[in-house]
């Protein structure tokens, strides 16, 4: 188990506040101080600094709250594995919403002989990571970006970003189209926050172009709704292909062919940084 002085670091860097640490911690204010100075005394690296009238966490600070946290999540992970019998595990996982309509239910088909409960949480890029951070999944399924430094993880799969259209708007050709010539359309895009609208917006700055450079932009959570409302002709939007293949398919929906769109993006399997996985990495293989 963790030193007494890490956990009172921790709750220090959350807090930025030694009075409220210590309060947290139903100690005195001068017994926190001392903890901190002892354990920067023993680690010999500066962890907290005032600037005037905030304390801050120095980038070493950062670095090891960050390493406090992993470790007091993972322990608990590995208490809870020892407790455990095989009958009785439980495994809950996220997803961000593109990935969970092609991927999630094969997903869930593979792992489930392996447990005897499994729960898939499913939400956007942000909110995935921030859950894996505090220990409420025990890993994900993603395609938005993540520091790679932080997380364990291992690709999947790889997906091709294309841009979509309904049977009957006028863009469904043959011919190919510069990203200047479709800017009359209505663009539907996925939340703020999504992992295929950071791609879109990265992609498009890269042509400096913005998403406000489109006739109009609607926003809509799920991607089941996005198809439906290009079927009905209202716009076009731009997702990973395995999300309208059924619907290109049935032409439903078009693929527009787009000059310069030419991105394949991973899907991996994330989680913190451990080994508990491995089982789990392979069955998905």
């Amino acid at each position: 188990m963790l030193d007494q002085r890490y956990i009172t670091f921790q709750i220090l860097s959350k807090t930025k506040s030694y009075t409220k640490t210590a309060k947290k911690l139903f100690v005195t204010q001068p017994a926190v101080t001392q903890q901190i100075k002892s354990l920067e005394n023993e680690l010999k690296l500066k962890l907290v600094k005032y600037k005037q009238p905030k304390l801050e966490i120095t980038e070493d600070g950062q670095k090891l709250a960050e390493f406090i946290s992993n470790i007091d999540v993972q322990s608990n992970k590995f208490i809870h594995k020892l407790k455990e019998t095989p009958k009785k595990r439980k495994l809950v996982f996220g997803s961000t919403r593109s990935v969970a309509i092609f991927m999630t239910p094969n997903i869930i088909k593979k792992l489930e002989p392996q447990f005897h409960n499994v729960e898939c949480i499913v939400t956007n890029t942000d909110e995935i990571l921030k859950m894996i951070d505090n220990g409420k999944i025990d890993f994900a399924i993603l395609e938005g970006n993540f520091d790679k430094q932080k997380y364990s993880y291992h690709i999947i799969k790889n997906e091709q970003f294309i841009c979509v259209a309904g049977k009957d708007n006028p863009l469904s050709g043959h011919k190919q189209f510069a990203i200047q010539e479709i800017l009359n359309q209505n663009l539907l895009l996925r939340e703020v926050g999504s992992g295929t609208r950071f791609i879109f917006a990265n992609w498009l700055e890269s042509l400096n172009i913005t998403e406000n450079d489109f006739n109009k932009v609607i926003n809509v959570n799920e991607p089941t709704v996005i198809n439906y409302l290009l079927q009905n002709g209202l716009g076009i939007s731009f997702m990973y292909k395995s999300l309208a293949e059924k619907e290109i398919k049935a032409e439903h929906l078009k693929e527009i062919k787009i000059k310069g769109l030419d991105i394949v993006r991973p899907i991996n399997l994330v989680a913190l940084k451990s080994n508990y996985f491995n089982e789990i990495i392979n069955s998905l293989k």
